[in-house]
């Protein structure tokens, strides 16, 4: 199985080098094609009508970047070969050079003013980058011409005999024409397959993609402009075989043709038609045969009015169907309808269906709107709706009934409206939305109908219900206090646990701050719980913390706070002390009455307490911070008492800092 598998299956690494030869090849030799083409049109001493061949090279470079300049430079070395005397070969190297360094730098810095560096189609379907774009080109066409001139005039004499400025202008306008028609046509319709080839994927056409090719190309619209233009073609070949110069001006009859079938297909089109344009003018120009420089000067100028028109309008188009394509989709997908009327109340458009009814099919379109609505009408909306289509204004939120085709019952509708005015300022209709919102209409009328049950129960329980809401009402109440309890004291001890402490201990630092005073944090740890838990089990365990917790209460104020940790673990806050002596005072009672012996049933118990004492002084922040670096100083110091021999107090700064 894994042999057969292995036979039928091609190496995908030999598969791309194998694509990559051929294209590599195609594109050299197309090259060359294009560049012996061009000079079968040199109008008179090396004064050309258009260079195609630039056009591969811009593309390349703005598709690939700079990895790609050695193809080109490749390509453009090779077909210059057969062209240009070996004695000139160090000026045409360089020119070739600089040409293709003017291109790439161009390519930079097109990708960067356009930020998601857009490829194929994407780079020519918006009219600013479009525009971008034959600004750079132009730019670009005229930077070469000015560099590269003066090494054509080094090595060739007989460039002088043409005036300077008319041979730039020939030079920028040959460059130009040539990128903007051929860069244009290879990224929106070559690149696209090239990707696919590299990629390994099978060139092949869907069904349904076929069948919208063969409809697009069938169209009537399709025909009558392909027939025009057929027919412009033979008119102009008649004019300029018969004619004389003074018939020029009749080459720009192509120039509507263009802008109306670019405006009516995408950027693929627009670029197929101004790339057909440019071929018609190239043989009206081979037709007449015309050597003079100010009439290859003249057709220069259509070709690039052809160009710059043809690739802007079908960026718009393209743009502006692209927009109408995605709120197409969108009205398909939404449980809207979008409707449009004309002036005198026709539906002219409908766009979108309601979810789960019957879709309104185009045969409903030139109805009167009112044609729709239900005899059963909500007077208020109906009389907004008549008031807002005669005053021209816009309406919102109005529930209609509507009676769709394909529904025996009338549905509720919520319906939005905007009056639509020609550039003129006169009313032209309205369009809008309409939502389905029966099954709403279902609930609303049910919970009117649960609302005047509850009412009557109201009216005939009202004492019932207002002691059960009582009882209610403090059952919830001391429920609240209970889950408050929980969450915030020591179920064993009923001491308030680490929640509640944060909370008193954040209180007692910002009183102590606004009153200057100095509060203290002791830390306390229980010597020989572990021993008690260990010999007289977690029931003595407990009912000692028990005992100790109660004895805290009794050696603090009612103003301090005792709160249990973890464990045998407790922790005080004293308020408002004017020194730390006063906090060592308590923590020596607390030791002393710790001590004592706690009486657990018949038998009796005795632990001690390592105190850690933590002085906040009012002159620090009352920070979060600054409390978890006084629990960690009370702790450390909790631990220094019980390296020191347990039973005993430890400061954590120095005790003499009094309030100031």
């Amino acid at each position: 199985m894994d042999a057969k598998d292995g036979t039928s299956h091609r190496n995908p690494d030999r598969f791309l080098t194998k694509q990559h030869v051929l294209l590599v090849v195609g594109y050299v030799a197309a090259w060359v094609l294009l560049s012996w083409l061009s000079t079968q049109f040199d109008a008179n001493n090396h004064i050309d009508l258009w260079y195609p061949f630039t056009g591969l090279g811009f593309a390349i470079l703005l598709e690939y970047g700079w990895r790609a300049l050695p193809l080109p430079l490749l390509a453009s070395l090779i077909a210059g070969a057969s062209i240009n005397p070996w004695d000139q070969w160090p000026y045409w190297l360089t020119t070739h050079i600089i040409e293709l360094l003017g291109y790439a730098l161009t390519a930079q810095c097109l990708k960067a003013l356009i930020k998601d560096h857009p490829h194929g189609v994407q780079f020519f379907n918006n009219p600013r980058r479009m525009a971008t774009f034959l600004t750079a080109t132009a730019g670009c066409a005229l930077f070469i011409a000015l560099v590269c001139i003066p090494l054509q005039q080094a090595a060739n004499a007989s460039f002088s005999t043409i005036p300077w400025l008319d041979t730039v202008l020939n030079q920028a306008a040959s460059h130009f024409i040539g990128t903007a028609t051929i860069t244009p046509l290879l990224l929106v319709c070559v690149a696209p397959h090239i990707r696919r080839c590299l990629a390994a994927e099978p060139l092949r056409l869907r069904s349904h993609t076929l069948k919208s090719i063969i409809v697009l190309t069938i169209t009537y619209l399709n025909i009558v402009q392909t027939g025009i233009s057929i027919l412009l073609l033979a008119i102009l070949l008649w004019v300029f075989s018969y004619a004389n110069q003074s018939y020029l001006l009749v080459s720009l009859l192509l120039l509507p043709v263009l802008t109306w079938i670019a405006a009516t297909h995408t950027i693929r089109g627009a670029v197929l038609a101004t790339v057909g344009c440019t071929l018609c003018i190239t043989m009206l120009v081979s037709a007449t045969g015309s050597q003079e420089i100010e009439i290859i000067a003249y057709y220069q100028t259509v070709m690039i009015a052809v160009a710059a028109s043809g690739l802007l309008t079908g960026a718009i188009s393209q743009a502006r169907l692209a927009s109408s394509a995605r709120f197409r989709d969108l009205a398909e997908i939404s449980n809207q309808l979008f409707w449009e009327f004309d002036a005198k109340g026709r539906l002219k458009n409908l766009h979108g269906h309601f979810s789960g009814h019957a879709n309104l099919s185009g045969s409903e379109l030139g109805a009167n709107w009112q044609h729709y609505l239900a005899s059963e009408q909500n007077d208020d909306d109906l009389t907004k709706l008549q008031a807002a289509i005669r005053r021209r204004q816009p309406f919102q939120q109005l529930a209609l009934q509507l009676h769709l085709p394909n529904q025996t019952n009338p549905l509720w509708t919520l319906n939005n409206g905007l009056p639509l005015f020609h550039a003129d300022g006169k009313f032209c209709g309205y369009c809008g939305t309409t939502r389905d919102i029966s099954t709403y209409k279902k609930i609303e009328h049910s919970l009117q109908n649960a609302e005047t049950l509850v009412q009557e129960y109201d009216t005939k329980m009202a004492s019932l219900v207002e002691t059960q809401v009582k009882k209610r009402t403090r059952q919830l109440t001391a429920a609240s206090q209970h889950n408050w309890r929980m969450a915030n004291f020591d179920s064993l001890t009923q001491l308030p646990n680490r929640n509640l402490f944060f909370e008193h201990l954040r209180k007692s630092l910002q009183q102590s701050q606004r009153q200057r005073v100095l509060t203290a944090l002791l830390m306390l740890d229980l010597d020989g719980f572990k021993k008690v838990n260990d010999t007289l089990g977690h029931e003595m365990g407990d009912e000692l913390l028990r005992q100790i917790a109660n004895r805290l209460l009794q050696c603090v104020r009612s103003s301090d706070l005792v709160a249990r940790l973890s464990g045998d673990e407790f922790t005080v806050i004293l308020r408002n002390i004017e020194n730390a002596d006063a906090a060592e005072i308590v923590a020596r009672k607390i030791i002393s009455c710790i001590a004592k012996p706690v009486p657990l049933g018949k038998t009796s118990a005795v632990v001690t307490a390592s105190i850690g004492i933590a002085i906040y002084r009012p002159e620090q922040p009352a920070s979060m911070d600054l409390m978890t670096d006084l629990l960690r100083q009370a702790d450390a110091a909790m631990y220094d008492a019980k390296r020191a021999g347990k039973n005993d107090l430890r400061f954590a700064n120095d005790k003499s800092t009094t309030a100031s």
